[in-house]
């Protein structure tokens, strides 16, 4: 089994989270009102849902244990046929695989092959085909679960290019943008490789900032969909910088750039960006920034968004803004943090994070129903959510009453975090001194 050290930095921000028995779980459950309560994760909107293999039922294929590793072959030696439809099939059934059942082992042994064959699939840049496979690679690397910068620049080098590329469809770059920033939360251990690609993003969603003017840049829906994802990506990393970078990067981006992204026309990038701010602000407070706390200005848009009503949107839209823009404002007007619990097997994940939330929707969009089945046996996803030892929660006999296991979650948490900041803080140094 494999050392989940790999995102330390990212698990000292994620969600403050604890395992109990579902008996020990429905008496918290009462006991807390308000609080948004998930048995699984069918509510989750994927990235990928225009993938047409992101749809795919996974009784369409059979997922029983007998003759798994001949369905693995069988699926990856497809890749390798000329015919562009086998190989869109070959990649739905990987998706399924891989995000149905946990198979470590079997994806280890068969990961230089399978590397091989999906970067094939990804430079070939057709649309259909491309998107299956960054979507399959994302939760590949999910699968591998541990820091593997070689793997990491070998994908990256696939990715980037054609996320790059203008002459590219948006749809294409979008899956692009989505996966890449997955691939190195997972596997880039190299801090500068993360700030160059975190660039790399940067120049795609700034295209949406504000004009010099104050005014609102003219996008089409599709690059607005190009420019969401790379801002989220570039969240997802943000979140696993040093706290010296961290601080560098709220200092650039919290006071305007972002922000000004909340006055765009597309709802979702509007949301995203409103998130982003939670999580930057969120950051910013743990590592005692100067900077951790909002200008007025961003209160009073934060408000405004928050209520606004407005006839050219729809119900739906604005249900989903004001509920957005209400929860950020409410985060740093009343302090107030995400609440969230999700029920699997016999326990429970509590999610009391901005960066906790933005790292269980990015997961559960891409594992769909199987979100579950990782919690419950991939080690790298419960180190991300900070979720007990499995062996010693089996262990477990005396669990005390539910204060107690909040101050013991809260105590541990705050341990971790100032252990991973040493951690992050030596990362960085050696960094500088290498450069």
């Amino acid at each position: 089994m494999p050392k989940y050290t790999k995102k330390t930095r990212a698990a000292a921000r994620s969600a403050t989270s604890k395992t109990t028995t579902k008996a020990g779980a429905d008496e918290d459950m009462s006991a807390d009102d308000g609080v948004s309560v998930c048995s699984n994760i069918s509510d989750a909107t994927s990235i990928y849902d225009d993938v047409e293999g992101g749809a795919v039922a996974a009784n369409d294929i059979i997922l029983s244990s007998d003759n798994l590793e001949e369905k693995l072959d069988t699926a990856i030696e497809g890749l390798r046929n000329k015919d562009l439809k086998s190989r869109e099939s070959a990649l739905k059934t990987l998706q399924i695989l891989f995000s149905q059942k946990y198979l470590p082992e079997q994806i280890a042994n068969r990961s230089e092959n399978l590397t091989e064959q999906l970067i094939a699939c990804l430079k070939k840049g057709n649309e259909s085909e491309g998107k299956l496979a960054a979507m399959v690679t994302s939760i590949f690397l999910i699968q591998l679960g541990e820091p593997n910068d070689e793997l990491f620049q070998e994908l990256r080098d696939a990715l980037l290019p054609i996320l790059r590329d203008e002459t590219k469809s948006a749809s294409l770059r979008t899956s692009y943008a989505q996966a890449i920033g997955f691939v190195c939360f997972i596997a880039s251990e190299d801090i500068s490789s993360t700030v160059e690609l975190m660039k790399s993003l940067e120049v795609i969603f700034s295209k949406s900032f504000l004009l010099g003017d104050g005014s609102v840049p003219i996008v089409t829906r599709n690059l607005q969909e190009l420019h969401t994802a790379a801002l989220a990506s570039w969240c997802l990393l943000l979140s696993t910088m040093p706290n010296n970078h961290a601080h560098d990067l709220i200092r650039t981006y919290a006071p305007e750039k972002i922000p000004g992204l909340i006055e765009s026309n597309d709802a979702d990038l509007r949301n995203q960006a409103g998130e982003t701010i939670a999580v930057l602000y969120e950051i910013a407070r743990e590592i005692n920034s100067v900077f951790a706390e909002p200008p007025e200005s961003l209160l009073i848009t934060l408000d405004k968004k928050a209520t606004e009503s407005v006839k050219y949107k729809g119900k739906k839209e604005k249900r989903v803004q004001r509920a957005t823009f209400r929860e950020i404002y409410n985060s740093f007007t009343e302090g107030t943090s995400p609440e969230l619990k999700i029920k699997f097997a016999k326990e429970v994940l509590e999610i009391t994070s901005w960066t906790g939330r933005l790292y269980y929707n990015g997961f559960s969009s891409l594992l769909g129903t199987g979100m579950n089945v990782h919690l419950k046996e991939n080690g790298f996803l419960r180190s991300v959510f900070n979720l007990d030892d499995l062996e010693a929660e089996d262990g477990q006999k005396a669990k005390g009453n539910r204060f107690e296991r909040q101050q013991a979650n809260k105590a541990a948490f705050k341990s971790r975090t100032q252990a991973l900041k040493k951690i992050r803080a030596n990362k960085a140094t050696r960094t500088q001194q290498e450069e």
